[in-house]
């Protein structure tokens, strides 16, 4: 195995994790100068272990020629060397360090980690002694395979299934960016291949190489029309729900609000029915006050006072308080005219404290109200004017 061997070209190429890149030219050259054995000396090993596999011989060096990548082997095993020459390992595979993964010799460029043999595994890049592409556990490297038509089925079932769960979990905009709907579209649809298409028609939907079939843009405006399609019908769905919550939840809110002012209004009903039964309320002022203690807000109110001896006192209290503490005014009611009840002889009135009631007002007060007993269609000053 002294000849130099192709491990790579140029070009678009996807990843068995799904990533396509494209490798330049430039970026091939960058990666046959940037290798040094000092630094990391690339294994020949039989497919793409994860580590503590042996080692069937090293690359001495890299260089880009011809169009391709390629290495100088060195040390190979001899049992190894004829099993290739017999050709039991016809396919060759190149594994590579990301240019921004941590162990990277040489960040910044992608640098070969190994180079694979492979049996039976068909290799992604066409056109030399084959190459797969995959990423190890910690992320840092690159190869390259093929993903078969049952792989990709099933591949595209489970990342189905994993973006309807994602979308149930956490919405659509968190799995469209997790999963986007347009990736698994491009695995089931590269999974609908008949099994007996040819190797670069299965081939193209994973590369997108240049000169293999790809989906033609009506296919592709197609499924994208039908994943934007399901998309609204998804919002459309959402938006309506969350409009008939925010809708119910106002109806609740006005009823609730609705059945406390009635509670109030009772509260404030019952307090004045007391007031003018106790004789501290005209009859005739019992609905005004209703309807004015209904415009204080149960959570308003008053400050008296400054500085440290301020006092706040809840509104409705305050003047609950000040009409309860006001003395009997008057004894109110009167019997009906007709109703064959007599006419008061005298009206009983509370006077503020100190002041005195006028002895002769009182009397001409009640000749007044006998007056207008005796005269239906007469007024209080008419009666006043006839007994005086």
């Amino acid at each position: 195995m002294d000849k130099p061997l192709d491990i790579f070209r140029p070009g678009r190429h996807t990843a068995m994790s799904g990533a396509t890149l494209t490798f330049s030219e430039a970026d091939l050259a960058a990666t046959a100068a940037a290798y040094d054995p000092a630094l990391h000396e690339a294994p020949l090993v039989v497919g793409h272990p994860k580590a503590d596999a042996p080692a069937y011989g090293w690359v001495k060096s890299l260089a880009f020629a011809d169009g391709h990548l390629q290495a100088e082997p060195i040390q190979v095993d001899e049992a190894f060397a004829e099993m290739v020459e017999k050709g039991r390992f016809k396919k060759l595979s190149g594994s590579f360090y990301l240019p921004d993964a941590p162990k990277n010799p040489v960040p910044g460029v992608y640098y070969l980690r190994h180079i694979g043999f492979l049996g039976a595994m068909p290799p992604a890049v066409k056109g030399l002694r084959d190459a797969a592409f995959a990423e190890d556990d910690q992320s840092v490297t690159v190869e390259f395979g093929e993903l078969t038509g049952w792989n990709l089925t099933s591949l595209g079932s489970l990342l189905r299934g994993l973006r309807e769960w994602f979308i149930s979990k956490y919405g659509l905009e968190e799995a469209d960016k997790a999963i986007p709907g347009y990736a698994v579209g491009n695995v089931e649809q590269a999974a609908a291949l008949p099994d007996e298409a040819d190797e670069a028609t299965r081939t193209a939907y994973a590369e997108g190489s240049k000169g293999r079939p790809s989906p033609t843009p009506n296919a592709q405006e197609a499924r994208m029309s039908k994943d934007l399609e399901r998309r609204e019908a998804e919002l459309t769905a959402k938006e309506a729900d969350l409009n008939k919550k925010a809708a119910d939840f106002a109806e609740q809110e006005a009823a609730l609000k609705a059945k406390q002012l009635d509670a109030r209004k009772a509260e404030h009903l019952a307090f004045a029915e007391r007031l003018v039964k106790e004789g501290k309320l005209n009859p005739i002022h019992k609905d005004p006050l209703v309807a004015f203690m209904a415009t204080i807000a149960p959570e308003g109110t008053l400050s008296f006072g400054e500085g440290d001896g301020a006092k706040t006192e809840p509104t409705l209290d305050w003047l609950k308080g000040l009409l309860e503490s006001q003395p009997k005014q008057l004894a109110f009611g009167e019997a009906a005219p007709g109703s064959g009840a007599e006419a008061p002889s005298s009206a009983d009135f509370a006077a503020p404290p100190g002041c005195e009631v006028d002895p002769a007002g009182l009397e001409l007060h009640a000749k007044a109200m006998a007056h207008m007993k005796a005269n239906p269609t007469a007024t209080f000053l008419d009666a006043v004017k006839a007994v005086s």
